[in-house]
């Protein structure tokens, strides 16, 4: 799952439904969001962009208190879509690098 993927699904989660997704003003995050009030995942509800990692790093700290250790403790509770990018670290990219670092020694 992609960056983008995962937060289409964590707003379809939020609002309910893909049809409200369109509708939503990103005013709201299930009880998160920056300081303003605002998502913010709101830019790539409908599935475009290009998101940063790091937004959803900073959903999963807000998630738990600000605790660094919480957020690496967390287990996939109730299928978190963003759980598998909770350290702003994309593990697709990473095993990218790890083929291309076996592929360029042998």
């Amino acid at each position: 799952m992609t960056p983008l993927k995962a937060i289409r699904k964590f707003c379809i989660r939020c609002v309910g439904n893909a049809a409200s997704v369109n509708k939503c003003g990103g005013d709201k995050m299930l009880g998160q969001g920056d300081p303003k009030g605002q998502c913010w995942f709101y830019p790539y509800r409908m599935g475009r962009g290009r998101p940063s990692v790091k937004i959803i790093r900073k959903n999963c700290l807000e998630c738990m208190g600000g605790s660094r250790k919480l957020v690496a403790d967390c287990g996939p509770f109730g299928d978190c879509p963003l759980h598998i990018f909770r350290f702003g670290t994309n593990p697709n990219r990473i095993r990218e690098t790890v083929k291309n670092m076996i592929e360029e020694a042998a």
